[in-house]
């Protein structure tokens, strides 16, 4: 299923659908865009982070229970290595624990999970 949405628009295999941000299934769609951040080809990245971005932005108490489910797509980006990847994972992982209500917490379980491969990267700018 190829699902993209764009500023408050869900293109659906070439077609724009208008469609209220808020009436979204987030269990559904989030996730989806959270896969896109592995692209790093225009315009699938930019559809991913927009689609991100917008549905945190509106999405208020539908997000912290998706957190689950953003584990895994949040891990693979950053197990890419790739610099560009992992530094908008890093921007999306901001945005993502002040969406809303508890979301920060929630992902503290995960930590295991998603902090590992940033040991990697943390003294790549900086080596002792």
């Amino acid at each position: 299923s190829c699902a993209i949405q764009v500023g408050g628009f869900l293109q659906l295999c070439g077609r724009l659908l208008q469609v209220d941000i808020e009436k979204l299934d987030y269990y559904h769609y989030l996730p989806l865009f959270f896969d896109g951040l592995c692209e790093t080809e225009h315009p699938y990245e930019f559809f991913a982070r927009q689609g991100i971005h917008d549905m945190l932005e509106h999405g208020g108490s539908k997000i912290l229970p998706t957190v689950p489910q953003l584990i895994i797509p949040i891990k693979n980006a950053l197990n890419t290595r790739n610099r560009q990847v992992i530094c908008t994972t890093l921007k999306v992982l901001q945005h993502l624990v002040v969406s809303g209500e508890m979301v920060g917490e929630a992902l503290v379980p995960y930590y295991r999970q998603i902090l590992p491969i940033l040991n990697i990267f943390k003294n790549i700018n900086n080596p002792s």
